[in-house]
């Protein structure tokens, strides 16, 4: 069940369709606006009962093809937490919140994990008694109010899935054959880390979709270049390569792309993220160097001997598309206002840093050794990891080894799985978040990536480094049962500087991302979800 953003977002959008979506203008594309529903969700008055109906007309690609129902969508959301090694890794975020998912979660048979039969058999032979289908009508039953529901339901999970989509385990080569699509386009060809092609979905029709117009008649994703070569290829316009797909422009030509956003250019466009993008992972579990890394002296250590700016100005391009951030919550969040501008927890202090390492046995002659996880096929992560190597060597007790992976790798197998991290693979590792939803989507920092694996809830998230502490679990809860929204902020505000205080990840930037489409390439709407262009309603002309 995808949920990195690349899967869950611009793929996701030209062929499968979910309850709610991204608008596609510039204007609304941080709005949750109706796909598959029909409009926004009734809610009853006590807030815990939310019923949405479903578009008539929007067909599944099957053979014969047939209508996508409420039943369709229920089993998006049952199959979501299957125990599969592809199950959806932002489960925290609502779970709790539908009544009996959870133990509809945990009630799947081990042997799911392994057996896409057994796994068939208990999704359609077992319910939630929270989610109702009927026809085109689909009920949620809710086990407290949340004003923020509209906002889950853009995820992957409320997609509709098709029963034959059953037929191997998610994640498999057997699904990849089987991928069925209610959207404007279908999956006609993968191979992974090649390429991936999209062609029309036969059975999709205009008048039933309202968020994707489908103006080109194919996609083709083309996986195999790198950054350099891609910009270079997309400023010749190249009929061969219209936009990016998730690619980030090269550091080095980072002034001359803002150069040309300031000059008016309509084919390069500097935009917002709302993202924490990249962050440093400290693994608190990691058995390496006795454990030191679970120790939060350590951990504040680093975090004092770490210069953010230099980071920026030297790894990622430097302060003009990097706005530093110093605490959990990036822009886009109500609860981002609840934050002092200028809270810093861990200002440069090299002296201070080499103190506390000292103090925790760490000197010259037994120092400190990180093993440093980063993507070898990006630069920006490549420049990142030589950096941080070069500030801890001024330090003179830590020493910085690299594991270098590519794309594929980086967090398929080793940031998504806990034994790697318990058994020391890595102890620093350079990830990137942005909410699922905005506005009031802060949940979404701390649920996922504060609070489990080990916190609450504890079934699964995002959290690589295993970090957990009581106090944050806490004031999740509070937040969660907050009795309005501004209420909820403030506690969220606690809960960052709680995060900051146990230092247990190294927040860098919340970064503006400059996106780069050739001149032919029209209506390329930058939707922050997607890390980059809506390809859904795009339109070419000939020059």
């Amino acid at each position: 069940m995808a949920y990195y953003t690349l899967d869950s977002q611009s793929i996701m959008r030209l062929s499968v369709r979910s309850l709610y979506t991204w608008g596609n203008t510039q204007a609304t594309a941080t709005t949750a606006e109706p796909d598959l529903a029909t409009g926004d969700p009734q809610v009853s008055a006590d807030g815990k009962t939310v019923t949405v109906t479903i578009r008539d007309g929007v067909m599944w690609n099957t053979t014969p093809a047939r209508a996508v129902t409420a039943a369709d969508v229920a089993r998006g959301i049952k199959r979501a937490c299957n125990p599969s090694p592809v199950s959806f890794g932002g489960m925290t975020d609502f779970e709790g919140t539908i009544v009996g998912l959870t133990a509809y979660c945990e009630g799947y048979p081990k042997a799911a994990a392994a057996d896409a039969k057994v796994m068939k058999q208990y999704i359609e032979s077992h319910n939630v008694p929270g989610i109702i289908a009927k026809g085109n009508t689909l009920t949620f039953k809710l086990t407290a109010p949340a004003a923020w529901f509209k906002g889950a339901m853009t995820l992957a999970p409320f997609s509709a899935v098709p029963i034959e989509a059953e037929i191997a385990l998610p994640g498999s080569p057997g699904v990849y054959n089987h991928m069925y699509a209610d959207g404007p386009y279908q999956i006609s060809s993968y191979i992974p880390k090649k390429s991936l092609k999209f062609t029309r979905n036969p059975v999709w029709k205009a008048e039933t979709d309202p968020m994707r117009k489908a103006y080109v008649d194919a996609v083709n994703v083309d996986e195999t270049g790198n950054q350099t070569t891609i910009y270079q290829q997309i400023s010749t316009n190249s009929p061969a390569l219209g936009l990016t797909w998730d690619a980030l422009a090269p550091p080095a030509d980072t002034t001359s792309l803002v150069n040309q956003v300031k000059a008016g250019s309509k084919d390069v466009g500097l935009y917002a993220t709302y993202s924490s993008n990249p962050y440093l992972w400290f693994n608190t579990v990691s058995p390496n160097n006795g454990g030191a890394l679970g120790k939060l002296a350590v951990r504040q250590a680093l975090s004092y001997g770490i210069d953010r700016a230099q980071m920026i100005k030297t790894a990622l391009g430097g302060a003009q598309v990097n706005q530093p951030l110093t605490h959990v919550i990036a822009g886009g969040q109500s609860a981002s206002n609840s934050i002092p501008g200028d809270y810093n927890p861990y200002p440069l202090d090299t002296a201070k840093a080499k103190s506390m390492l000292a103090a925790a046995g760490f000197t010259s002659s037994n120092k400190l050794t990180l093993k440093y996880l980063y993507r070898s096929d990006s630069q920006g992560q490549t420049r990142q990891f030589t950096n941080f190597q070069s500030q801890m060597n001024v330090l003179g007790v830590v020493n910085v080894v690299g594991v270098p992976t590519n794309h594929a790798d980086f967090y398929g197998k080793y940031l998504q799985i806990e034994s790697v991290a318990k058994a020391g693979t890595w102890d620093i590792a350079a990830a990137g978040w942005g909410p699922d939803w905005y506005g009031s989507g802060t949940l979404t920092w701390f649920l996922p990536l504060f609070t489990s694996p080990g916190g609450f809830p504890s079934n699964g998230g995002s959290n690589y480094g295993l970090f957990t502490d009581p106090t944050v679990n806490n004031l999740v809860k509070q937040a969660l049962a907050a009795p309005d929204e501004a209420s909820a902020d403030k506690i969220w505000a606690q809960a960052d500087e709680e995060v900051m205080k146990e230092a247990a990840f190294y927040p860098i930037t919340d970064p503006l991302q400059l996106a780069v489409h050739a001149s032919y390439v029209h209506n390329a709407v930058y939707i922050p979800s997607f890390q980059g262009f809506d390809p859904a309603n795009v339109w070419l002309s000939n020059s």
